[in-house]
């Protein structure tokens, strides 16, 4: 058989280059010098159908293919091996020809003699099974001790066969806040203002970032932060750290007003503020309303609201009969404080009847395999895997393996007649080879063992599992950033290297902690409204107002719709009329999402189609403040509800101020407020006159929000 000679020629060059020198491995040394050139960037060659005719893998995470790309492909002719300096890899991002990206580097730089050394060596590939397994870089953290001061880190290349090399000139460096912190080619991080930020650094295919920043504030080094429990001893380590006095503790009717909010999604009923504020503030009084808080009907209410957002509870997804059953089941499972780590391996194991079998309704989210797995990676792991699913993860550490085989996982998964089953057939399939992809968690190195049970079981035993790495702390950082507005890791469904927690030691904490009480959900909310750090006033000082994330003080935080819409209906004392479901007072309790009312949409109520995170485009904003300023609905129910019946019953015009400020803001008002109020009141039209001022409270910043 006649071999042609075009083949004979590539099987030679290929073993000459295989052979060739190991300093210049291609995946190694020479791809990451054009992923720090940009050459493979999402704007450029890597983009998914290339640049000019020529493709890149995206940020270099194919080396194999990117390798035949640059020498094998169009004859070769992107390089030159008798002389070197003539291959267009060398002369187009030279621009001493034409090239559409500009100059990218000089000739005769450093980058350029490593690509031209490398082809004139004969452009080796180099062993093709040295890769870079992983990297780290030197501080982890870099406090310096004012702006203008500058310093640099190292990094560290951990190859496949266990040798280590500096990589810090070859690296790709990015600041997550360059307003904070500037970061040259070199890895020189200059700080140009006071605040932390992370500095995310690139080689191999692999991530990691370092915490950068300088104090807050140059002199202080002490917080006032009162210790109730292990959060504030966690949260005080990094406030003194990066020097931040704490906010002091709220006011009583503050607190007693944002607990209700944040464990009930209700306002405090005006005699228990009364009650609440007759009788001595002390930490012991305050966490007695916690517990009382923790046993009503309304947490059972609110917390299974949160769940379902979490859940996507949409009938549009499940049917009407599905969502229902899976709200109901939900329901009865916060309503008996069922550990969380139950409730979520109930629903990744659930099959039978949609109808009569709620949690089999999660299945209903997706048909394919790909999809479930980035939903569950999301919601319980807190990661965002679906970058990885047609290449490496650019900003984390997941590769097309490890998220294909984590799909596996639900490959066998099916709805048939509206039930849900397990066949043994179906796989997913990896779209670079069409390898069959065998079902692996993620971080494992190897597939999970075929031991005959269904994969989801498998699956849901390592996800709940108290050694994963992840899933405890991805919980406990959605429930703190419900009650403290903003996640120790935020966004908190994404989760990954590059995006570290502000306070490791507290996300760890409450893990553990979470974790060694047996995923216990109140008792988790619990530990943390006891504490001072939730307790804290919203009133920043002088010294914190700049602190974002570190939880010196309380944020200020929009109430959101379905608690907004119940404050509404306690103020009026007339419910929302809400279709098909009579005598139904509060929106917490609503088990369809589309049940219509107009009040929930344009207060931002999420719609359950896709993650419920980015609440603030769901609604609010103008149209809140144009709904509660002249709603036919609300100002029906203005005139027709409890304030007439009040102004009736209690002829002091001071009584039904204070009434009136308990109910809308949890407070008795001042007295510059009572003096006012009492001036204009002094005509004949009470009633007219209190719904004024009734519409004027639900109207103010102060009602909307939660401080």
């Amino acid at each position: 058989m006649r071999i042609p000679l075009t083949i004979l020629l590539s099987a030679c060059l290929t073993a000459h280059a295989r052979d060739g020198n190991e300093s210049f491995s291609f995946a190694t040394r020479i791809l990451p010098i054009l992923t720090k050139a940009g050459c493979n960037t999402g704007e450029c060659h890597g983009a998914a159908i290339g640049r000019g005719g020529f493709r890149l893998s995206l940020l270099g995470y194919d080396p194999a293919r990117d390798y035949l790309h640059i020498t094998r492909e169009l004859s070769a002719r992107r390089i030159d091996q008798t002389r070197a300096e003539d291959s267009l890899l060398l002369r187009k991002p030279t621009k001493q020809t034409p090239h559409e990206g500009g100059r990218v580097f000089k000739a005769g730089s450093k980058t350029y003699l490593k690509l031209r050394d490398w082809i004139s060596a004969g452009a080796p590939e180099g062993d093709v099974a040295l890769t870079v397994a992983s990297i780290r870089a030197e501080p982890a953290e870099l406090r310096l001790p004012e702006p203008g001061r500058s310093a640099s880190i190292r990094v560290t290349a951990v190859l496949s066969n266990g040798s280590a090399e500096d990589v810090t000139d070859q690296s790709l460096y990015d600041s997550d806040d360059e307003g904070l912190a500037f970061v040259d080619e070199a890895g020189k991080i200059t700080l140009a203002a006071r605040g932390v930020t992370s500095v995310m650094i690139r080689y191999g295919g692999h991530v990691t970032a370092v915490r950068v920043g300088a104090p807050f504030n140059p002199l202080s080094t002490t917080t006032s932060l009162p210790s109730r429990n292990y959060i504030d001893d966690r949260v005080a380590e990094q406030l003194s750290r990066w020097h931040l006095p704490a906010s002091p503790v709220s006011k009583a009717d503050v607190f007693f007003r944002r607990v209700h909010l944040d464990i009930t999604g209700r306002l405090p009923e005006p005699e228990a503020v009364t009650s609440f504020l007759a009788l001595p503030d002390s930490p012991e009084r305050r966490a007695e309303t916690i517990d009382a808080l923790l046993l009503r009907d309304a947490f059972t209410d609110w917390w299974t609201l949160k769940l379902a957002d979490l859940l996507l509870i949409n009938p549009k997804k499940q049917g009407p009969d599905g969502s229902l059953a899976y709200h109901k089941w939900l329901r009865a499972k916060i309503a008996d404080n069922a550990p969380v780590d139950q409730i979520v391996h109930a629903l990744l194991t659930a099959d039978g009847d949609l109808a009569t079998n709620g949690p089999a309704n999660f299945h209903k989210l997706a048909s394919d395999p790909r999809d479930m797995g980035e939903f569950v990676s999301r919601s319980f792991l807190g990661m965002r895997v679906a970058c990885a699913r047609c290449h490496n993860h650019p900003f984390d550490r997941w590769s097309m393996e490890d998220y294909h085989d984590f799909a596996a996982f639900f490959a066998h998964t099916v709805v048939e007649n509206n039930r849900v089953i397990t066949k043994h057939r179906g796989e997913v399939l990896h779209p670079k080879d069409q390898r069959v992809a065998l079902p692996r968690p993620l971080g494992a190195l190897s597939p999970s063992p075929d031991t005959g049970l269904d994969r989801r079981v498998v699956l849901a035993d390592w996800l709940t599992s108290p050694a994963n790495p992840w899933f405890a702390r991805a919980f406990v950082n959605r429930v703190w950033k419900e009650l403290l507005g903003h996640g120790i890791i935020d966004p908190v469904d994404d989760v990954r290297v590059t995006n570290p927690p502000s306070n490791p030691p507290l996300l760890d904490a409450l893990a553990e902690d979470f974790i060694r009480h047996g995923f216990d959900l109140r008792h988790l909310v619990a530990t943390i409204t006891r504490s001072a750090t939730y307790q804290l006033s919203s009133i920043p000082l002088e010294g914190n107002r700049a602190d974002d994330r570190f939880f010196s003080h309380a944020r200020l935080r929009p109430i959101s719709a379905q608690a907004l819409a119940d404050a509404v209906t306690a103020v009026l004392g007339k419910p929302e009329s809400f279709p098909g479901h009579p005598g139904l007072t509060w929106s917490t309790q609503l088990p369809d999402i589309s049940i219509e009312s107009m009040t929930l949409d344009v207060f931002g109520r999420c719609p359950r189609t896709d993650s419920c995170e980015t609440g603030d485009s769901f609604g609010g904003g103008l149209t809140q403040a144009l709904h509660l300023i002249n709603s036919e609905s609300i100002n029906t129910r203005l005139r027709e509800g409890a304030v007439r019946k009040l102004v009736l019953a209690r002829p002091d015009n001071s009584e039904v101020i204070r009434e009136l400020h308990l109910r809308a803001l949890g407070r008795l008002p001042t007295h510059q407020e009572l003096r006012r109020w009492q001036t204009k009141l002094s005509g004949d039209e009470r009633v007219s006159y209190f719904e004024d001022l009734t519409w004027a409270l639900m109207n103010s910043r102060e009602f909307s929000f939660n401080h």
